[in-house]
């Protein structure tokens, strides 16, 4: 199962809770207890907010805790608002394209899981996706497409709803 966190609060380097907390994001991803998936190894992603009205986002599907550029960016990036993900994947192949966090304008979203009992409706959902952002999608994750089914459905407006 994949693993993320969300902080929000006083700017704090990413190494701080990605790395050097106890039981941090990446600690977890490799001892993971769930006999199915020890670990966390297909890739990561990490969305942070700053001095831009977009979010920055770096992914990539190196195993999180062997991956150098990760320790270099968590080093100076400095936040007060992230999202982290370390990724085992189920359905969906390794690729840089589904790891999250999955961003649109000033969006960023995780989901930890898989949809259950989608494939007979998979098309329909791929094309209840609004035709200005089918598009945008770039992966092939059933929560890249909760999440632009739930862009369709509101979430900019009403997150809740949205969702």
């Amino acid at each position: 199962m994949c693993r993320w966190m969300a902080y929000r609060g006083a700017p704090i380097r990413l190494e701080d809770v990605l790395f050097k907390a106890e039981h941090s994001l990446i600690d977890q991803s490799m001892s993971c207890r769930s006999k199915d998936t020890p670990t966390n190894g297909d890739g990561f992603g990490v969305g942070w907010y700053g001095g831009s009205n977009r979010p920055g986002l770096f992914r990539s599907i190196r195993p999180a805790w062997n991956d150098f550029n990760l320790h270099e960016l968590a080093e100076h990036v400095e936040s007060p608002l992230f999202l982290a993900h370390v990724r085992a994947t189920s359905l969906a192949t390794v690729q840089e394209t589904n790891c999250h966090p999955f961003r649109h304008g000033r969006w960023l979203f995780v989901h930890n899981g898989e949809i259950e009992s989608m494939a007979p409706f998979r098309r329909d959902l791929y094309l209840g996706v609004a035709p200005h952002l089918f598009n945008q999608i770039q992966g092939s994750t059933d929560s890249e497409l909760m999440f632009y089914l739930a862009l369709t459905f509101g979430l900019e407006d009403d997150p809740i709803g949205g969702v």
